[in-house]
């Protein structure tokens, strides 16, 4: 049996090397296994231990969707924002949360201690995994909606705050599951 899961495993990095190739990513090799591997451990942790795991390769290394690719993107992309600005996220105005992107990110940034405590008393991981998915849903329609460099100073190291929580969260909640996150993707 672990032979095979060698093979699947190795299979994941070869078809996550692939994706990256198409996508003309840099670094290719380690990021191919770290998506490869994380794509395997998301797919079978985020389903609750009652129903059936259905594996689709497709699926499962997909950028788009309930993926662990999906989540290492948005992990990627938020490193992506706070390497470009020009200032750190010190001091935040949190005052100047008006949109309702930004409070909905910021209330379920709020709930993660309540979903790691729910996922260990309960023994269930695919609590952490559908939260960090609903995460990086959030942050992505944050990120459409909200420019996170602006002009204005204050708001924008308001939104690097954000983003920066929302980074760590997101590291974490993967970490949970035994899922590594790529800096770029």
């Amino acid at each position: 049996n672990f032979v095979l899961l060698t093979d699947f495993m190795q299979e994941a990095v070869k078809k996550a090397e692939k994706e990256l190739k198409k996508r003309k990513s840099k670094n290719i090799a380690k990021i191919a296994n770290i998506i490869g591997l994380g794509a395997v451990k998301y797919s079978i942790l985020k389903v609750s231990p009652e129903k059936n795991i259905l594996f689709d390769w497709n699926s499962a290394l997909s950028f788009e969707g309930e993926t662990a690719p999906y989540i290492q993107y948005a992990y990627a992309r938020a490193s992506s924002i706070l390497k470009k600005a020009k200032i750190t996220a010190n001091n935040p105005n949190y005052l100047l949360i008006t949109s309702p992107q930004e409070i909905n990110l910021i209330n379920k940034l709020y709930i993660f201690p309540e979903v790691i405590f729910k996922s260990t008393i309960d023994l269930k991981p695919y609590l952490i995994a559908n939260y960090i998915y609903q995460l990086a849903q959030s942050f992505n329609e944050f990120y459409h909606k909200c420019q996170c460099i602006t002009e204005n100073r204050e708001l924008t190291k308001t939104r690097l705050a954000i983003v920066l929580s929302t980074r760590q969260v997101l590291k974490t909640g993967l970490s949970l599951l035994g899922i590594d996150v790529p800096e770029k993707m």
